[in-house]
């Protein structure tokens, strides 16, 4: 049995079990709010979260979280995000059996890697896997919400949306699978002019354009791919929440970006 430990508790989030549980406690809202609009009281089939430390974006991560309370039927979760260390062209899976977390282990779902593995595009390398937080940060806030399912953790690098998109679109079609995108949006911008570049990315996400670039969210190349299958089937986006750095715990001179948006 192999296990990928935690590589950012401590860093990106509390190490101890009991700080990590309050820390999400309170990140998370109880419930989604009653004057919701109706499409967020449904079963969402993917999430776009930010991946910062939590102090910076774990609220905005955790109103996307927030609408899987109550959510039953999952049997699968593919995680997206992209490559912040190792240099990658395609789709980098794990040869893990669990990742790890202080809230415990997460089962990795070899047999949905190993179907993967079949597409040219999907190869293992633990090496991309080792070091990379942005689909570790998302770990505990299902663990939190005892979403107790198989993950399939894939780190996006240089890729065609056509490409990812044939991956995430038939993951749409099934109910009882959750997508999930991790990705910031500008880094290092003044804080007057990250919003106004995160505004313009926010209007292309909303309208499914799938041509954001890496200066416009980090995680783009997964999230070209999501927003492609979106637009093929016709689902709805809905943003839940958008700030930067400069609101939450962080300076205003060079701000990073952060959204959430449910899918529908």
């Amino acid at each position: 049995m192999s296990i990928r430990p935690a590589a950012v508790a401590g860093l990106f989030y509390p190490e101890d079990k009991a700080d990590l549980y309050g820390v999400l406690a309170d990140l998370l809202p109880e419930k989604v709010p009653e004057n919701a609009p109706n499409k967020l009281l449904k079963k969402p089939r993917a999430l776009i979260v930010p991946h910062a430390g939590y102090i910076y974006s774990g609220a905005v991560a955790g109103l996307g979280y927030g609408l899987l309370r109550g959510c039953t039927g999952f049997n699968g979760i593919y995680l997206f995000g992209p490559n912040h260390r190792e240099p990658l062209q395609g789709c980098a899976a794990p040869t893990s059996d669990f990742f790890s977390t202080p809230l415990g282990d997460i089962q990795i779902d070899r047999k949905a890697i190993n179907a993967l593995l079949k597409n040219d595009l999907v190869i293992e390398a633990d090496k991309v896997h080792a070091q990379e937080h942005c689909l570790e940060v998302q770990l505990p806030f299902l663990q939190y919400l005892q979403i107790n399912v198989p993950i399939v953790p894939l780190v996006v690098g240089e890729c065609a949306a056509v490409d990812v998109a044939q991956i995430i679109e038939p993951l749409l079609l099934d109910s009882n699978k959750l997508v999930i995108v991790s990705t910031d949006l500008s880094h290092f911008h003044s804080y007057e002019n990250a919003k106004k570049t995160d505004a313009h990315t926010d209007l292309k996400i909303m309208s499914a354009d799938h041509d954001l670039k890496p200066t416009e969210a980090c995680g783009c190349h997964a999230l070209n791919g999501l927003l492609l299958a979106i637009k093929h089937q016709n689902l709805t986006i809905k943003k839940l929440a958008q700030c930067n750095s400069g609101d939450t715990a962080g300076a205003k001179e060079r701000v990073v970006g952060y959204a959430c948006y449910g899918v529908f």
